[in-house]
């Protein structure tokens, strides 16, 4: 139930957006239509989509990280929900310990710590965001056999218009699920033709909530978060120094047995070169180091425990074409430190350090009317720990086809055989699980790498005039099978007394399924779609995988005038009976709408769950709000 106070704030929002429908015809006369969610042309064929600062800003008003990638097919989340702040990403069925690799601002986010939640996540502020890319399938980024998520974070192109020298805007949130009003402002300057400066900050607080069945969810978390960008652009390219980060507290674990006081801090900090052209080569680097520490204090006796990763990485991309061949190459190199500091025997997340270095080649080039794609990336990693050392190095090839079958529609194709090599915690956890269950984890530096095989088949149809001549069809749909070997999970080695657990090479899986993107737009009304289906099993055992996500439809439609923007997203997911998260279905709707008041003020209302309905997200253990209501006020200088 909304607060008294919030209630007769979402009424005043609502009473403000519907302004008089004569001034909503003169608005509509003047529309410019923008896709809602991009769906890129294949990069070898692999499934990619885009969010863009635009869609955040009006179907996503503070959604936060989870909320906006819940609506993308084949990809989900785990944490980021109710009292947790770290985040991990599912895509396809796959995550934790580099399948999924995520990146800000093209720094690599490589926290990761064990427990019975996700293994590999991290913590951003989701108010910086201004374009998130998400990438399905290996190839994007070294060790990633499911996919890649890019994370940009607001530019000074993202502030100010060409000619403009200074300019910002300020964001007011405030709902049932924050405790005090949510503050974001950012402010770019440029100083002549070769400075700019950007600075932006964040303040929020969440709150406890209620679900639609009546359960009290601990979800109170506060957040600061700061970025600052220095752009110099010089004769041969530009470069970027940035700083970024945020600190949070939180208190984990309120009921249960051992609760635990939060500190968690974030620091980006990179250096960053752009080139159009060197040498004929259009070039981007990024020199970076990215640390994330978690303190965390036992409320009841007072024990504290702390741990720390610290990455130095560097990235450098280069493109360039010669006669009828487009080249690529990648270069990816980074260094995760991990210190754990736990003065009891179950500390689980082991110190240490992984290097892992990575150079990929990519020719694009024509057959005909098909376009041709070869690939190839060499991988070594190498793993130092006082419990034992480990490396290894592999090959991989990819191979994509994008094959015309008339003006409007593609038939694509990839193979690609991907490498993910063991990481830290799987490699050198030494200790002894928490009571009452307090069996012993023994370190494997013999692991080996997983090995993915990945086979994709779809088609893209663009189109416009469908079926009136000012509309226009983006379809996507694909077909994939990744096949692991390999696979790395926890298996229990020895007799009845003397036995213990460890990562090992237990199995080989499979995962299959089908995605489905489609965008339709004719004059101000828009209409998009996304939705999956999967299947995934152990080959050795035939059981299903527990992190398969059911399957799930997200249906969104809405109208866009000169000033304004209203629409409803529809969400369905199926069950999911077999595995640890097993789930029911559920459907939810939710209203999003922006409007206008002037050229500087802008107005944002978000009614979420307006069915009120009882659910718990695959991958969560605990139920997600029921309806709540979110009022926004931006303002542009």
């Amino acid at each position: 139930m909304l607060r008294p106070s919030r209630a007769v704030l979402a009424g005043s929002c609502l009473m403000l957006a519907f302004a008089p429908r004569a001034l909503l015809a003169q608005d509509e006369a003047e529309v410019e239509l923008d896709p809602v969610i991009l769906i890129a042309a294949p990069t070898e064929a692999q499934g990619q989509s885009r969010i863009e600062a635009k869609v955040m800003e009006t179907r996503h008003q503070g959604d936060g990280l989870p909320g906006m990638l819940r609506g993308l097919a084949g990809v989900t989340t785990q944490g980021g929900f109710a009292e947790d702040a770290e985040t991990a990403i599912n895509i396809r069925g796959l995550q934790d310990f580099g399948r999924v690799a995520v990146t800000l601002d093209g720094m690599r986010q490589n926290f990761a710590r064990s427990g019975h939640g996700a293994n590999g996540s991290f913590a951003l502020d989701p108010e910086m965001l201004r374009e998130v890319t998400v990438t399905r399938g290996p190839g994007a980024a070294a060790g990633a056999i499911a996919g890649a998520v890019a994370l940009r974070s607001v530019s000074v192109d993202d502030l100010l218009e060409e000619g403009e020298t200074s300019g910002g805007e300020l964001r007011l949130r405030y709902g049932d699920l924050t405790a005090s009003p949510t503050l974001h402002s950012a402010m770019a300057f440029r100083f002549g033709a070769r400075t700019d400066l950007t600075l932006a900050a964040t303040r929020s607080e969440k709150s406890d909530y209620r679900a639609a069945d009546g359960t009290e969810v601990r979800a109170h978390q506060s957040l600061n978060g700061h970025l600052a960008t220095l752009g110099v652009n010089l004769d041969a390219g530009r470069l970027s120094v940035s700083l970024g980060g945020q600190s949070r507290t939180y208190v984990t674990g309120r009921d249960s047995s051992t609760p635990r006081s939060n500190d968690l801090t974030t620091r980006n900090l990179g250096l960053g070169w752009h080139s159009d052209d060197l040498a004929g080569w259009e070039l981007d680097g990024k020199l970076y180091q990215t640390n994330t520490s978690l303190d965390q204090t036992a409320l009841t006796t007072g024990v504290a425990r702390s741990y720390d990763t610290t990455t130095d990485g560097v990235l450098v991309t280069a493109n360039r074409t010669i006669g009828d061949h487009a080249l690529s190459l990648r270069l990816e190199a980074f260094s995760d430190s991990v210190t754990t500091d736990d003065p009891t025997a179950s500390s689980l997340t082991p110190s240490g350090q992984r290097d892992i270095w990575s150079f990929s080649l990519q020719d694009r080039f024509e057959i005909a009317a098909a376009q041709l794609t070869l690939g190839l990336s060499a991988d070594h990693y190498r793993l130092t720990s006082t419990a034992g050392n480990t490396t290894g190095a592999a090959l991989s090839p990819r191979l994509a086809l994008a094959w015309p079958l008339s003006e409007t529609l593609t038939f694509n194709a990839a193979a690609a055989l991907a490498w993910r090599p063991p990481s830290l915690n799987e490699t050198l956890v030494d200790g002894t699980h928490p009571e009452p269950a307090d069996f012993p984890v023994r370190p494997n530096p013999q692991l080996e790498p997983e090995r993915a095989t990945n086979l994709e088949i779809g088609f893209q149809y663009e189109n416009q005039s469908v079926i009136r001549e000012d509309d226009s069809l983006n379809l996507r749909a694909t077909l994939f099978r990744n096949h692991v070997s390999d696979y790395i999970g926890l298996a229990w080695q020895g007799g009845v007394f003397d036995g213990y657990f460890q990562y090992a090479n237990i199995e080989r899986v499979r995962i299959e399924g089908i995605e489905l993107e489609a965008a339709y737009e004719t004059g101000p009304i828009f209409l998009t779609l996304a939705g999956q289906h999967m299947t995934g099993i152990s080959l050795e055992t035939g059981d299903d995988l527990s992190r398969l996500m059911p399957d799930r439809l997200t249906l969104t439609a809405g109208h866009r005038g000169g000033s304004h923007e209203v629409g409803l997203r529809f969400t369905h997911s199926a069950a999911k009976t077999t595995g640890d998260y097993a789930t029911g279905s559920w459907k939810t709707l939710d209203l999003f709408l922006t409007k206008a008041l002037t050229e500087e003020a802008s107005l944002g209302l978000a009614l979420n769950n307006i069915l009120d309905e009882a659910y718990t997200p695959h991958l969560e253990i605990r139920p997600a709000p029921g309806f709540n209501a979110q009022a926004s006020l931006t303002l542009r200088f």
